[in-house]
């Protein structure tokens, strides 16, 4: 768990130093209301609320999760999701890579085919 935090706390300083300082832009893109994980055991797609960092995959209780984020293409300002990790994603829409990162939202992370998991089905006790 304290390594899924401090991945965390990079992507967001990593995102703060891609948007501009003092913007309600920038600001939006590193706020959120809730946590979104991809598991790359079984590929399953879920989040959390924004105070819970999933210990294990509540599909196969598997530790091997990634962060979601969100990489907007330059190009056509589409916004990709995926494990946050690599660097950079190409985008669904023009196959440009990108790699400026915003952290979405419940909203997008409904969107995108996640599903809503309370702490305790991620192996979080409040």
């Amino acid at each position: 768990m304290i390594r899924l935090t401090l991945l965390f706390l990079a992507s967001l300083t990593l995102a703060g130093s891609l948007v501009s300082c003092g913007s309600g832009e920038g600001e939006a893109a590193l706020d959120s209301d809730a946590n979104g994980f991809f598991c790359a055991e079984c590929k399953s797609k879920f989040y959390t609320d924004r105070k819970v960092f999933a210990n294990h995959c509540p599909d196969c209780k598997k530790a091997n999760i990634e962060l979601v984020v969100g990489f907007v293409c330059a190009a056509d300002q589409h916004t990709t999701y995926g494990p946050r990790g690599k660097g950079a994603l190409a985008c669904e829409k023009c196959r440009k890579l990108s790699s400026n990162l915003v952290i979405p939202r419940e909203t997008e992370l409904k969107t995108w085919g996640a599903s809503r998991r309370s702490a305790a089905a991620v192996g979080v006790e409040l």
